[in-house]
């Protein structure tokens, strides 16, 4: 930078600029003033000190290169505007994108959770059972059994469904329709009242009970109803043996012959006696009784198979069953004047109908029955029926009449079996109640209102008949067929129709009076009505009652095609099938326990 020269007054030579020596160090004082600053303008001022001007040069090659600076400026400049214009376009297009990313963005987060929320509330049901399905143990089903009938049949179907069911897995709740006041069945007699029969009507009494219909060894003639019973009462019943007795065989007018029961206790005139007069007759038939008390035994080990044909053939008594009586009595020597003297009132007593019309097997069971129906005494079947239905927790409705059953659908997706039944519950109204299977053992229940056509026909070869029991009490003891006779049987058409006549107990009987008189109670089986044919008699009949047994006996005639115990593949069984053979307490409850264990195998599948 040039240094220029000022004039001072009176030539004084310009100060130097080291003569003012330098403010003190470290001075917290204001600097003072420089004595060799630049004094102020004024009019005394000499010379006006001014900036030269530049040189110009005016050339025409400096004018075009000024021209050229120019539009090169405006290019720039232009260049420049355009370039900030395109920055400034696209930082808003930029921006535009980022508002309308940002827009469609929240638009469509918020459709996807609006449809995620609608989706789930679609598919909780779904989910819930998904993850029930993996997490979740669900609860196994339960289903509905109804067993039409509360005699040995329905009772052992129940029983069986209690210890097998569970075991196996399948759950089932069971209701037992019975349409008396009281379970057991056609041994288990009832009054109008609903309450058990008591001779003369009085409580203090001891009831009419199932053994003195069917006689004191009842269960131990039965021993696979007995230890199926123990198994669940987790008891024994207590069985002895008891004395013989004396029978009388009657033809209309005079005793035609007396035995001792059982076979074996026959004393050695006796059966002397009957030697003489029936000759080898006698002990062929004390054989084939012993043989048919014995098939009572075999019963116990039956299995359970759904097919008659194959159950006798596991116990090899398949050929008994298709076998006539006659071809029976040929095979053992056994005829003259001991088949209808003594061999036919004992099977009449059984089965209240001619022998003629029976299998060799029904035969057999009838002679070892009736040799042993009061050998032995203990237990007694109603009691321990309830106490069954007691232990398995069955529900039982009694004085329910079952009017149908019929299969229908109940629901948009299920159909079911509807027992259409009436009670004091419903007041007589008759009411429909769905059920998954239904098991029939009630032999008097109407099938054509239950199965279809097809299956009442392959079931309508087993028929049934009717009988007559009755109870009554006389002062005295009946004399007139024989001293000490416990029993009188008659021969066929003897009395009109009766077919047994048996002495039960002694009754204390306290009069008006006051006093205690002792009177006796007997028994009467016919085939119409016993105290019509009693009255005839003169037996000043004290009191009495009479129940009629409708299917009381089925027609167990050879044959070799059994029906089935299934009738319908929707869930329908029936017990009384098993009635073609044999109609006992034991055949009883093993058709009770055949179609238990097929209802159960179906519940399995």
């Amino acid at each position: 930078m040039a240094r220029y020269d000022y004039s001072w007054p009176d030539s004084t030579p310009a100060p130097s600029y080291r003569s003012q020596s330098p403010p003190p160090a470290y001075s917290y004082d204001p600097p003072a003033p420089k004595s060799w600053s630049r004094p102020p303008l004024s009019e005394y001022t000499p010379l006006i000190r001014k900036e030269p001007e530049p040189r110009r040069f005016h050339t025409i090659i400096s004018g075009f290169r000024t021209f050229y600076a120019g539009i090169r400026d405006y290019s720039i400049l232009l260049y420049s505007c355009i370039r900030d214009c395109l920055k400034l376009l696209f930082v808003l297009i930029k921006e535009c994108c980022k508002l309308l990313l940002v827009f469609i963005g929240e638009f469509f987060l918020e459709l996807l959770v609006f449809a995620l929320i609608v989706t789930f509330i679609f598919y909780i049901p779904s989910l819930c059972r998904f993850l029930k399905s993996r997490f979740v143990v669900p609860p196994p089903p339960v289903y509905s059994v109804a067993i039409i009938g509360a005699g040995p049949a329905g009772i052992c179907a129940a029983q069986h469904l209690y210890h097998t069911a569970w075991a196996r897995g399948v759950y089932v709740s069971t209701t037992i329709f019975e349409s008396a006041p009281v379970i057991g069945g056609q041994l288990a007699l009832n009054s109008s009242t609903g309450s058990p029969v008591f001779p003369y009507d009085d409580p203090t009494q001891d009831p009419i009970i199932a053994e003195d219909i069917a006689g004191t060894a009842l269960l131990w003639g039965n021993p696979l109803f007995t230890k199926t019973s123990e198994k669940t009462l987790r008891d024994e019943v207590q069985i002895s043996e008891a004395g013989s007795q004396r029978v009388s065989y009657f033809g209309g007018d005079h005793v035609v012959v007396e035995t001792t029961r059982p076979y074996a206790k026959t004393p050695f005139f006796d059966w002397t006696s009957l030697i003489f007069r029936y000759g080898s007759s006698v002990w062929s038939a004390g054989a084939m009784a012993k043989q048919g008390a014995e098939l009572q035994d075999r019963l116990v080990d039956l299995p359970l198979v759904p097919d008659i044909a194959q159950l006798m053939i596991s116990i090899g008594i398949f050929d008994y069953v298709k076998k006539s009586t006659q071809q029976e009595l040929n095979d053992r020597g056994i005829g003259g004047a001991y088949v209808p003297e003594v061999l036919a009132p004992e099977v009449g007593r059984v089965y209240s109908q001619s022998m003629s019309g029976i299998s060799a097997l029904a035969l057999m069971l009838a002679a070892g029955i009736e040799d042993t129906a009061s050998a032995y005494v203990g237990g007694e079947l109603i009691e321990r029926l309830e106490m069954i239905v007691s232990a398995i927790g069955a529900h039982v409705r009694e004085s329910t009449e079952v009017h149908g059953v019929k299969y229908a659908r109940i629901d948009e997706d299920k159909s079911a079996w509807l027992v259409q039944h009436s009670g004091p519950s419903a007041s007589g109204r008759l009411q429909a109640e769905p059920f998954d299977k239904v098991i029939i053992a009630a032999p008097k229940f109407d099938l054509y209102k239950a199965a279809s056509a097809e299956d009442v026909e392959a079931a309508s070869v087993l028929a049934y008949h009717t009988a007559y029991v009755a109870f009554f009490t006389v002062p005295r003891r009946i004399g007139a067929y024989g001293d000490d006779v416990n029993q009188v049987l008659f021969l066929e058409n003897a009395l009109g129709g009766i077919r047994e006549l048996a002495f039960v107990r002694e009754i204390a009987r306290i009069g008006d009076d006051g006093y205690s008189t002792v009177e006796y109670l007997y028994r009467a089986l016919a085939d119409s009505d016993a105290l019509e044919q009693l009255e005839q008699l003169n037996l000043r009949i004290s009191w009495s009652y009479q129940k009629k047994l409708e299917n009381a006996y089925p027609y167990m005639l050879p044959t070799s095609r059994f029906p089935p115990f299934k009738l319908s593949d929707k869930g329908l069984w029936w017990t009384s099938a098993i009635h073609m053979i044999a109609s006992t307490v034991d055949t009883s409850c093993h058709a009770g326990k055949i179609v238990a264990e097929q209802l159960i195998n179906e519940l399995r599948r």
